[in-house]
């Protein structure tokens, strides 16, 4: 038995037909304990791939073919170590890669089980008319999760998927018809890079119209974008999930007050932890790889984040902020401490790595390196890191900013930034 799902390829300015798309079990054999490695650098090849797959006795790692050689090798030592483990008569898995800095890759397990369960939770969340399907409208890398997720959304409710394998929307860029009557609703999943972009345009404005939902994701979205999107009178929601939960388990819309605090989805619980850091309880949990190879079940079933917060009275979710370093650039997340270790590297006497807001990615990568500076330090380190690692500020100080227990000082930090505006 096989199910098919339709696709539309928009690539290059060009609109191509229709393209089906089989999902089919997979006969068990010696053969299906080699994981499959999806790595295609088209997003409608790469779907065509993980629509082979899905729902078989096969693995499948999803690589994101962009990654530096020592990232790749990273993944290919986690993916030999999980073969050797694997046993036969298992269900296939896809594992979406979370939190790669460098080579450092982790690989979160989902099923299609977990994956539907995050679909099914939002297509409730969002109310559609009884016997409509949620159509997707994907401009974001198959490989995360969120590009991931309107493909299954789509599927799970039988709707259709337009894959533009763009989703810059710089600005002569064309913006493709995707809706082939009013009665359809269509959904798009953007960064707020993306939507910052759009907004800018008459054109993206007037198409960002044509969608009966955008999702919001991926990055810290700043006020001024939020305030822009209701300005043009755009039916839109931030969401609050991550990769090990298959996309978001909790959604604020403006409807629901000036305050960002998420409505969890029917599918997920949150706790806080007696450090306030969130916990989270979903049927749509997937389970950790480790760098042994092996797959770690949750702690009682449950998923804790380094995001600080709280839950008010209502239930809903008030994200405060990381309770680690990590920097979040349009959605692609930067470990300081490693860009720090390659700055040393390169000759920097001491170096400090943090985020800043940035209108357009959300945060900026910053440099702060102890006098004097090495001459072309930026284009010594371009070899090592991703581009969005890069610093995009380098700020020479005399001293960094730690107090007398070695611990940052925000004062003094935001003294230094002061006078270095951007």
């Amino acid at each position: 038995m096989s199910v098919r799902i339709f696709l539309k390829i928009f690539h290059e300015g060009v609109l191509n037909s229709y393209l089906t798309m089989r999902f089919c079990r997979i006969s068990s054999s010696p053969m299906s304990l080699i994981p499959e490695r999806i790595a295609e650098s088209s997003a409608s090849a790469y779907f065509s791939r993980i629509g082979e797959i899905y729902g078989g006795e096969k693995d499948a790692f999803l690589i994101n073919p962009f990654w530096s050689e020592q990232q790749r090798a990273a993944a290919e030592t986690l993916i030999r170590l999980y073969s050797e483990k694997k046993s036969t008569g298992t269900p296939g898995k896809i594992f979406i890669a979370s939190g790669g800095s460098g080579g450092r890759i982790r690989f979160i397990a989902h099923t299609p089980e977990t994956l539907e369960a995050s679909a099914r939770a939002l297509i409730a969340a969002l109310n559609l008319p009884s016997g409509v399907p949620l159509n997707g409208f994907v401009c974001l890398p198959p490989w995360h999760v969120s590009g991931l997720m309107p493909w299954v959304r789509s599927r799970v409710s039988g709707g259709k998927i337009f894959v533009a394998e763009n989703g810059s929307f710089r600005e002569d860029e064309i913006l493709p018809e995707f809706r082939e009557n009013s009665g359809e609703f269509w959904m798009n999943s953007l960064v707020p890079t993306q939507l910052a972009r759009l907004l800018k345009r008459p054109a993206g404005i007037a198409w960002l119209k044509k969608f009966d939902f955008i999702l919001l994701g991926g990055a810290r979205v700043p006020a001024e974008l939020i305030a822009r999107a209701k300005e043009e009178g755009l039916n839109f929601g931030i969401g609050y999930g991550m990769t090990e939960t298959a996309s978001l388990v909790a959604l604020w819309r403006p409807q629901d007050g000036e305050m960002l605090a998420g409505t969890p989805l029917p599918h997920a619980k949150f706790f806080l932890t007696p450090d306030s850091r969130i916990a989270i309880e979903a049927s749509s949990l997937g389970e950790t790889l480790n760098e042994n190879g092996e797959i770690l079940p949750n702690p009682a079933g449950r998923f804790f984040t380094n995001d600080e917060g709280k839950i008010d009275a209502d239930g809903r979710v008030i994200v405060l902020g990381r309770a680690d370093r990590y920097i979040n650039s349009g959605g692609e997340k930067t470990d300081p401490v490693l860009v720090e270790n390659v700055l040393r590297a390169a000759g920097a006497q001491d170096a400090l790595v943090i985020g800043e807001p940035d209108p357009e990615w959300g945060e900026r990568v910053v440099a702060l390196v102890k006098i004097p500076v090495p001459e072309n330090l930026i284009e010594k380190i371009k070899k090592d890191l991703p581009p969005w690692m890069l610093p995009k500020r380098l700020i020479g100080v005399p001293a960094l900013p730690f107090d007398a227990k070695g611990k940052l000082d925000k004062e003094k930090l935001n003294a230094l930034l002061a006078g270095n505006p951007a």
